[in-house]
């Protein structure tokens, strides 16, 4: 399946690009420039995967939580592709994403996003699939939901914010944003809800856990 993949939900913008069997090309670029960058980035990508827009099958996005700001950029520019080219697409949730092929077989991997107002996005994976509601928690309560646990993987971009918690405990640990392992989770999980489910709702939105609002 030749597929593109994108996440607009933090300040860390990634795009993929990858033909049918063939390796996975990425492109990351810093800063909330989204509006500005997403789409250049997408025409870069594409050419070092030598794919052109029609040639593809899926396009995929991160569908949340996150930015709200990045989210609608990312939404909107999926929507508009597969409307304009007549190819599917889906929306993959952030945190799913981030814990993709993370952590060891004994242990939990806990992808965190900075929520702002000391909160956290997080949910908790254990082989790959996650326990429980994605959450909108504070970083006591997520230290409590893992209180028990002998190994701990806190994954992303906001990752940091638990890193003197982890100097404190043997078996817990930080593993900050990889922009390429990233998109290798959302194209392969894009490509298993596709199949599975199908394309997106014509109606789909962003995934909140909370209101939104700017930023």
């Amino acid at each position: 399946m030749n597929i593109l993949v994108f996440d607009t939900s933090t300040e860390a913008l990634a795009v993929g690009a990858a033909r049918e069997g063939g390796p996975l090309r990425f492109r990351a670029e810093g800063g909330f420039r989204h509006a500005e960058t997403l789409l250049p980035t997408i025409e870069a990508c594409l050419a070092d995967a030598s794919l052109a827009l029609e040639e593809l099958d899926l396009i995929a996005c991160a569908k949340g939580p996150g930015s709200f700001m990045g989210l609608r950029i990312g939404m909107a520019t999926a929507k508009g592709l597969s409307l304009a080219l007549g190819i599917p697409w889906v929306g993959v949730p952030t945190l799913d994403m981030m814990a993709y092929g993370r952590g060891g077989a004994d242990g939990v991997v806990v992808p965190v996003l900075d929520a702002r107002k000391n909160r956290l996005y997080a949910a908790i994976y254990r082989a790959g699939a996650r326990q429980g509601e994605y959450l909108d928690i504070s970083i006591e309560g997520l230290l409590r939901a893992v209180e028990g646990e002998a190994e701990v993987t806190f994954a992303g971009i906001d990752a940091d914010l638990l890193q003197d918690y982890t100097l404190e405990r043997p078996g817990f640990r930080v593993e900050g944003d990889d922009p390429g392992l990233r998109m290798r989770g959302l194209a392969e999980l894009a490509e298993r809800q596709f199949i599975e489910k199908g394309a997106a709702a014509e109606d789909e939105g962003p995934l909140y856990l909370r209101e939104p609002e700017i930023g």
